[in-house]
């Protein structure tokens, strides 16, 4: 019995797929018409044909390219066909972990965005106590040669071609970006001997190089609106604070940059939180053995 075939455009139509497409997969060796008229080069298909359009769309909708699919159909080989899914599933795989950090990254962001949104609306600079929770951070340590090298924007560069040279993508990293002071007076007189910067790092990240533990102390600490070439004010607000209300210092500092350069294009609108940590709480920093 004949089987029953289909001109190329009722073909197009049963798989729901365009005639170009049919072509597209004829061209490139992967569905051939069961027969071509002589006279009229019209194409027919079979329902077996049929059925290999619709296996190549489930391929391609799984990611895998034509010319695996190519080899798949035509080697009909378990063992080929095996080795390709692990293949793609461990792509997969590393796709997922990209888009869960991604995520990640754009939530902290959106956080941070939504929190200097907040300080900004409502001048919020106001002293207060502020605990920093024990987490997980990349570091970066810098002792500057110049007053140049004591800016953030150079610390901030030369961290992130170090985040590229050991296999960092940039979603491995997220949250504000906080830089320690190993003495808060070098800070105000601008005489920054050694800084430390830290940022976020999340749990599926490709290196745990330069990682430590980091946080679980109580400071002082309040928010600076604008540019930070006058950050000295706030410090010395915050150091006055303390000094009203009996806290001694630690004698170090942590800014951490809630709006910066990468939100914001107008100095004016950059928001910094400082953190001067208590004489009587010990900060961890641990180094990680991953």
């Amino acid at each position: 019995m004949e089987p029953t075939l289909f001109s190329i455009g009722k073909a197009a139509d049963i798989c729901s797929v365009s005639t170009r497409t049919l072509r597209f997969y004829e061209q490139n060796g992967l569905v051939m018409p069961d027969r071509v008229d002589e006279e009229n080069r019209y194409r027919y298909y079979s329902y077996e044909t049929l059925l290999r359009v619709q296996t190549i769309r489930y391929l391609l909708d799984e990611g895998f390219p034509l010319e695996e699919i190519k080899e798949m159909l035509y080697k009909y080989d378990l063992d080929t066909m095996k080795q390709h899914f692990n293949t793609r599933i461990k792509e997969t795989e590393m796709e997922l972990r990209y888009l869960r950090q991604r995520l990640a990254s754009l939530n902290a962001w959106h956080s941070l965005l939504t929190e200097g949104d907040y300080v900004l609306k409502h001048n919020e600079q106001s002293v207060h106590t502020k605990y920093l929770p024990v987490h997980n951070c990349f570091f970066f340590r810098h002792q500057p040669k110049n007053e140049e090298e004591q800016t953030t924007a150079y610390i901030e560069t030369t961290y992130y071609s170090e985040c590229k040279r050991r296999g960092n993508d940039m979603v491995d990293i997220g949250g504000s970006i906080n830089v320690h002071y190993a003495s808060f007076e070098d800070r105000i007189h601008a005489t920054v001997r050694e800084m430390t910067l830290l940022q976020t790092m999340y749990p599926d990240s490709d290196s745990y190089d330069n990682a430590l533990t980091f946080g679980g102390f109580l400071s002082a600490a309040c928010y600076h609106i604008g540019d930070r070439s006058n950050i000295k004010t706030t410090y010395q607000k915050i150091i006055d604070w303390c000094d009203t209300h009996h806290f001694a210092l630690r004698g170090d500092s942590f800014e951490r940059h809630v709006l910066d350069g990468y939100s914001v294009s107008d100095k004016n609108q950059f928001v910094t939180e400082i953190l001067l940590p208590f004489a009587d709480e010990e900060t961890v920093i641990e180094a990680q053995n991953w």
